[in-house]
């Protein structure tokens, strides 16, 4: 990563210039000096010197990380030097996990930094489960990783879904606040976190707790915050289209939430939506939108994602019923 200083960074220290002007993480930067690959003008520096301006600032550092590069089609909706955006399909995992260690789309990003002579290391700032299509910001380095989950964090990037659920909502719009948590002895769901535990649900704590078990905080504690914001699109008789906004970002956050309200997503069998609608495979939800301020250069990327084939097919059938 490399930093030209300007005229007016004159005077301040470099670590000040790092984290203040650059707003590198400590943590970063930490990496980076434990790596001696802290450089002035290609010279070893220490956080204390001062600048004059005029500077080429250099952080270099091992890539942490890798995955393995698998050469597929990327439909891309945004690249720079800095960044990437893919458009993912249903059915494939973001990144490498136990039971999907190729076929990724991370191993496609991976592949087409790679043939572009860049560093192929994919960070994914934000994964969208296995069957729900749409946009996945990446980010090329680690600096711009950092600044982006940071953003991320402050809820500052403006993510937006398309889903299709069950039943008919009546309100055109709503606000889910409803903390979710892990569902014991399972995997991967999650659930709403109200209401007290049970008795038998107690009892295995307790048991856990005398047998010195680690048990996940999550589902020890009252959950996460977990906030959803939603708007109707359109009605047929026995479905709702909603456009939705996260505020935050937990797992199955959408699923869990329109589940609580009673509406679970239309194919979504984890948490009780219907399968067999006509041509669908998978869960109806698609990360349609994503608006950010460019780490770099501040300006504002605003990207939109069509709605995908099958779930154009699927209100094509939800219009035949009416």
């Amino acid at each position: 990563m490399r930093y030209q200083v300007p005229p007016e960074a004159a005077g301040l220290s470099l670590g000040k210039y790092l984290y203040d002007r650059v707003k590198l993480s400590r943590t970063l930067v930490r990496r980076a000096k434990q790596q001696q690959g802290v450089l002035v003008d290609g010279r070893l520096a220490r956080m204390d010197y001062l600048l004059r301006g005029g500077e080429s600032v250099e952080l270099v550092l091992e890539e942490e990380g890798r995955v393995a590069p698998e050469a597929m089609d990327l439909a891309i909706a945004y690249e720079d030097e800095e960044l990437l955006v893919v458009e993912k399909p249903p059915g494939m995992v973001v990144h490498p996990v136990k039971d999907y260690v190729t076929g990724t789309l991370a191993a496609g990003v991976v592949h087409h930094l790679v043939e572009r002579g860049e560093p192929p290391v994919a960070r994914p700032i934000q994964r969208i489960d296995r069957d729900t299509s749409g946009l996945v910001l990446f980010a090329k380095n680690p600096a711009v990783a950092g600044s982006l989950s940071r953003e991320m964090e402050r809820h500052k990037l403006d993510r937006r879904y398309i889903a299709f659920v069950q039943g008919v909502i009546l309100a055109d719009s709503g606000t889910v606040d409803v903390p979710t948590r892990r569902v014991w002895g399972h995997p991967v769901a999650r659930e709403a976190a109200v209401g007290p535990r049970t008795p038998e649900q107690e009892a295995l704590l307790a048991e856990a707790a005398a047998a010195g078990q680690v048990l996940r905080e999550e589902w020890k504690g009252a959950g996460q915050q977990a906030v959803t914001h939603y708007e109707v699109l359109r009605r047929w008789s026995g479905a709702t289209m909603l456009a939705l906004r996260l505020e935050t970002g937990r797992t199955h956050q959408i699923r869990v939430h329109m589940a609580y309200l009673g509406h679970p997503l239309l194919g979504d069998e984890m948490y009780g939506g219907p399968v067999g609608c006509g041509p669908l495979g998978r869960q109806a939800l698609h990360a349609a939108s994503l608006v950010f301020a460019h780490p770099v250069s501040g300006a504002l990327i605003s990207l939109e994602s069509p709605v995908p084939a099958d779930l154009r097919l699927l209100m094509a059938w939800l219009d035949e019923r009416g």
